[in-house]
C-alpha cells in the first residue's frame, strides 16, 4: 500500500485486508524449503495497523553460504512488506549475548511465529523473551554513553551561549537513551516507542525532560530544572551503568588508554566512545585516571602521554 500523501486517518478495513495479504504471501513461503520458519513483527503482531503501515517479517532461512543474511520488499495485494532473511545461526545468536535488548532482539521478542519446518526455531523465540541482566548491563552502557554525550552538549549551549531552545533540543535528543535505561530498569525490553513507555514509569523525570521540554516555554529556568534533573538521575544510575567498565578494568589489573577502551567495547559489546564515558565516571570517583606512554601513528618517533583508565582498589563502597 502506498505511503504517498493521504488524509492519515484510521481506515477500519485495513486490518482484514492487511491480514488476506499475509495469509497469501505465507502460502506462497511455506513452499520455499530454504525458509525455515516466519515470524511475523511489527504493528500487525502487537499492536495496531492503519491504511499506511505495512507489514514486518523476519524468515528464518537454512544455514548456506549460498543463503546470506538479506532483505527485500515485497508487494502483497498491494501492502508494502519488508522481509528481513536471517540465517538459522544468525537468528540463534540474537538470544544471547550483548544483542540481547538491542533493537532486533526487542522486535523479534515481540514477534509472532507463523510458522517453523524446525522445532528449535520456537525455543529460540521463546528465549529472547527473557532478558538476561549481562545484557541489560551492556545496553545501560550504551544507552548512558549516548545520554552523557547529549547532556554535555545541552550543559555546554546553557552556559556558554545562553541558547535555551538549543539545549533543550538536547536534553530531548538525552530523553530517548534515557527512556531506554527506564525501561530496561523495569524489566523491559527497549524499542522505538520508548519514551512513551517510560512516561508512566518514571513521570516525575520525564514529564519535565520529556513533554515538559517540548510544551513548555524554554526559559531559563525550565531549561536548568530539566538538566539537573537528567544530570542528577544520571548520576544515580552511574554504578550500574559503570559496570562492565569497572569490571574490565579490574580483570586486565592495570589502566589502559582511551584508544584500548574504545577498540575493547566496540568489539567485544558493540558499543562507540566508551573512553567518554570514563571520563565522567573517573569525574565521579568510580574508576582512576592516569596517562600512558603512546605514539600517535606508527610511524611516530615522539612519545606523547594518552589519557587512561583504571580501578580502583579498593573498589567504591557502592560495589
Amino acid at each position: 500500500m502506498s505511503k504517498g500523501s493521504d488524509s492519515g486517518t484510521q481506515d477500519s478495513g485495513a486490518p482484514a485486508h492487511f491480514a488476506r495479504a499475509l495469509d497469501a504471501l505465507i502460502a506462497k513461503i511455506r513452499e520455499d524449503r530454504s525458509v525455515l520458519a516466519v515470524v511475523l513483527c511489527g504493528s500487525l503482531a502487537h499492536d495496531t495497523v492503519w491504511k499506511r503501515s505495512d507489514i514486518d517479517l523476519v524468515l528464518v532461512t537454512i544455514d548456506d553460504k549460498l543463503v546470506p543474511a538479506s532483505s527485500m520488499a515485497l508487494d502483497a495485494d498491494g501492502v508494502n512488506v519488508h522481509a528481513l532473511m536471517l540465517p538459522r545461526a544468525a537468528f540463534k545468536r540474537l538470544a544471547d549475548g550483548a544483542l540481547s535488548n538491542s533493537f532486533m532482539h526487542s522486535m523479534l521478542s515481540k514477534g509472532r511465529l507463523l510458522y517453523a519446518h524446525d522445532e528449535s526455531i520456537a525455543p529460540v523465540l521463546e528465549r529472547m523473551r527473557v532478558i538476561g541482566g549481562r545484557d541489560t548491563q551492556i545496553q545501560l552502557l550504551a544507552a548512558a554513553t549516548e545520554a552523557l554525550s547529549c547532556l554535555y552538549k545541552a550543559r555546554k549551549w546553557f552556559l556558554t551561549r545562553g541558547d535555551y531552545n538549543y539545549a533543550a533540543l538536547w536534553i530531548l535528543a538525552a530523553a530517548t537513551p534515557m527512556a531506554r535505561m527506564e525501561v530496561m530498569r523495569h524489566g523491559q525490553l527497549s524499542d522505538r516507542e520508548v519514551l512513551p513507555r517510560a512516561l508512566p514509569l518514571n513521570p516525575e523525570l520525564f514529564s519535565v525532560i520529556y513533554t515538559g521540554m517540548l510544551n513548555e516555554p524554554k526559559d531559563r529556568d525550565a531549561v536548568e530544572r530539566a538538566l539537573t534533573m537528567a544530570e542528577s538521575h544520571l548520576l544515580s544510575l552511574a554504578p550500574a551503568f559503570a559496570e562492565p567498565v569497572v569490571r574490565w578494568l579490574a580483570e586486565v589489573t592495570e589502566a589502559r588508554s582511551c584508544t584500548e577502551i574504545d577498540a575493547h567495547f566496540a568489539r567485544t559489546m558493540g558499543i562507540e566512545h566508551v573512553s567518554g564515558t570514563c571520563e565522567y565516571l573517573a569525574d565521579q570517583g568510580l574508576i582512576g585516571r592516569a596517562s600512558v606512554t603512546s605514539r600517535l601513528t606508527k610511524k611516530s618517533t615522539a612519545d606523547v602521554q594518552e589519557l587512561a583508565f583504571y580501578a580502583l582498589t579498593p573498589p567504591p563502597d557502592v560495589y
